[in-house]
């Protein structure tokens, strides 16, 4: 099995604080456009600074679908832990995959260029047939489950009937994928309006470290071990 190399993850160990602290410095996390995140921006390292700030050029573009979206702050936090291996009942399983859904229409209309749907159904059906097994939890488990929603149908032109990804979509699909993970992975807000700037922001970092999270996606150790050092700096 592959294993991420360290250096690849060089640009994260070297950023000295989580991106909304360093945001919190400037603006309202729940408040802030592209402009007032200039100053925040300047706290990251180089070369994911000019990467992040040109990934951010869209940011004032963001839809609300999370904040319209039959979903609280309650079930993001079931989701949350159910993407950690944690309480995968029928309720977990239910709450991952509306949230999980509603979190790529939301990147679908002001983050990624592809035309492809998500099936809730298809997400719920995939998420029920995970099995935490013994010490496979935390970053772990969100790797098995990403990369099985990755292979999965549940993700296409016509989800369940023909995928139609080309190659070139498959790289928006995949950092659109790895954006939600990456998110649920965090550390969770404290209102709807800022868990959704969260969202816009961990697409924005997950763009910015395009290359390493291309790799990432080759491996379950590598894809673990990404999701663990980039929501770190969330």
């Amino acid at each position: 099995m592959m294993v991420a190399s360290p250096k690849k993850f060089t640009l994260l160990h070297d950023m000295n604080m989580p991106i909304r602290d360093a945001l919190r410095g400037v603006v309202s996390l729940a408040d802030a456009t592209e402009d007032m995140l200039e100053p925040a921006s300047k706290l990251l390292p180089e070369p994911l600074r000019s990467r992040f700030h040109s990934a951010m050029q869209a940011f004032e573009q963001a839809g609300k679908r999370l904040l319209h979206a039959p979903i609280d702050m309650e079930r993001i936090s079931d989701a949350a832990q159910f993407a950690r291996g944690i309480a995968l009942d029928k309720t977990g399983v239910s709450a991952a995959a509306s949230v999980i859904v509603f979190a790529w229409e939301h990147l679908n209309q002001s983050r990624v260029d592809h035309r492809h749907l998500i099936s809730e159904t298809i997400v719920a059906d995939r998420l029920s047939r995970l099995h935490s097994d013994g010490g496979h939890t935390g970053f772990d488990f969100a790797a098995s489950l990403f990369l099985d929603l990755r292979q999965s149908s549940a993700i296409g032109i016509m989800p369940g009937v023909t995928r139609g990804i080309t190659r070139e979509e498959e790289t928006e699909v995949d950092l659109a994928l790895m954006a939600i993970a990456v998110w649920l992975a965090s550390k969770r807000a404290d209102t709807l309006e800022e868990e959704e700037k969260l969202l816009d922001l961990s697409m924005a970092l997950v763009r910015a470290l395009q290359s390493e999270a291309e790799t990432a996606f080759k491996s379950h150790a590598a894809l673990a071990h990404f999701l663990d050092e980039t929501s770190s700096h969330l």
